[in-house]
């Protein structure tokens, strides 16, 4: 007799169970000790059970740090509705970025640090602009460029390369602490001043 089909709750239950498991193999063995065996252990499933959750273990990965990373979208917004001028709200999503990444160590490190190790299937590539943060850095500079303020140029790329400065300044002291790095606080400062200079008309 086949077993009955799981209720929506105990999906759920199931689905934070293995989300738990891969959160702490990352934690405690970072991406190369990620697996989908090794996560399906220790959350007591079969690997079959783990990809009928998900769909492959890049996507169980982004998982993890979906929810936070959608609550700073939402303040990002937010910080952008607060400024009218386009200057000062690029400058304001650049420090907002820099906030959740200081203030969510854990995500940053998870999402936005994580290197994908060869051994993992590569993720099909989303459109860029699903990312609040860049759609509302693009809207920005766009706006600038038509009120005159912002030097002409592809907002898409402009926004990209406001990106990779300032998580470039985030990520350094993390990834060379073994060096006497500027700390973390006053490179990120003096990166935004360096961009915002980069940008300005």
């Amino acid at each position: 007799m086949p077993r009955p089909a799981a209720t929506p709750e105990q999906r759920e239950r199931q689905r934070r169970r293995i989300r738990q498991a891969a959160s702490e193999i990352y934690a405690e063995n970072g991406p190369l000790g990620v697996s989908a065996r090794a996560i399906a252990q220790r959350a007591g499933v079969s690997t079959g059970t783990l990809y009928s959750y998900f769909a492959n273990l890049p996507d169980l990965m982004r998982s993890l740090w979906m929810e936070p990373v959608t609550e700073a979208g939402r303040e990002l917004e937010a910080v952008a509705k607060a400024h009218r001028s386009p200057v000062k709200r690029i400058q304001a999503l650049l420090t907002g970025y820099v906030e959740f990444a200081r203030a969510n160590p854990d995500v940053f490190r998870g999402a936005l640090l994580f290197v994908r190790p060869p051994s993992l299937p590569k993720p099909e590539a989303l459109p860029l602009h699903d990312l609040p943060f860049h759609r509302l850095l693009c809207t920005a500079i766009r706006e600038g460029q038509l009120r005159g303020k912002i030097r002409r140029g592809n907002a898409e790329e402009m926004a990209q390369l406001l990106w990779a400065g300032l998580h470039g300044a985030l990520a350094l002291p993390i990834n060379m602490d073994a060096y006497e790095i500027v700390p973390q606080e006053k490179l990120t400062a003096a990166m935004i001043r360096a961009l915002m200079r980069s940008i300005e008309a």
